[in-house]
């Protein structure tokens, strides 16, 4: 499973072997805002939100040498300007909109590609927040993609299953990971994809349907 890493600005500064590890395995790279502790909200100005926006995929773009096509929002944070001002930017889509289960054009311009993310999966929702017990995670993951597997038959479905290193990371819990993952690969016709892959495969779609 080739992961997107949502990096932020401070990691990308503060951990350049952790950046070459991921780019080694080849994952890719979302900007994913500038600190852990800093969501974007309506209570930025419209230029500081401009500004953390830039800062973020500027960022990225040193760390790794490629400047990000793709945002995925700290705790799921935006203003009603923030689709509109990613899109000026050169974001091309996001992914932090739970929404639905396939992804769709936003009524941006330039457009934006919103891929879904299934936030109630998302480990820190889930375990953390909500505290369900780590053993139970494999078959709450199995039976969610199981439904998305047999409804995504006739006209796809996207899966993205949120992790963050320092909770599923834990030596008591990694185990029911690898369990959750092992059972999704089991699944046969499922598409193994980074998140830029299926926004640029849901444009084209889109696109020779117009």
């Amino acid at each position: 499973i080739r992961a997107t890493v949502a990096a932020n600005a401070s990691a990308c500064e503060r951990y350049p072997f952790l950046v070459e590890e991921c780019g080694n395995r080849g994952w890719e790279f979302a900007a994913h805002g500038t600190h852990a502790t800093r969501m974007i909200s309506s209570r930025l100005s419209e230029a500081d939100e401009r500004r953390v926006i830039e800062t973020s995929a500027d960022a990225v773009a040193h760390a790794t040498g490629t400047r990000p096509r793709g945002w995925i929002s700290q705790d799921f944070g935006e203003s009603h300007r923030t689709p509109q001002l990613l899109a000026e930017a050169g974001f091309d889509h996001l992914a932090h909109w739970p929404n639905d289960d396939q992804p769709y054009v936003m009524t941006t311009d330039p457009e934006l590609i919103s891929v879904p993310y299934q936030s109630e999966l998302d480990d820190v929702q889930l375990l953390w927040h909500r505290r369900t017990l780590p053993p139970r995670y494999p078959a709450i993951i199995e039976e969610a993609f199981s439904v998305l597997h047999e409804e995504g038959a006739g006209s796809g479905r996207s899966f993205g299953l949120g992790i963050h290193p320092w909770l599923f990371g834990m030596p008591h819990r990694i185990r029911y990971l690898n369990e959750a993952l092992d059972k999704l690969v089991a699944f046969e016709g499922a598409w193994q994809a980074s998140l830029g892959e299926i926004a640029a495969h849901a444009r084209a779609e889109m696109t020779s349907s117009s």
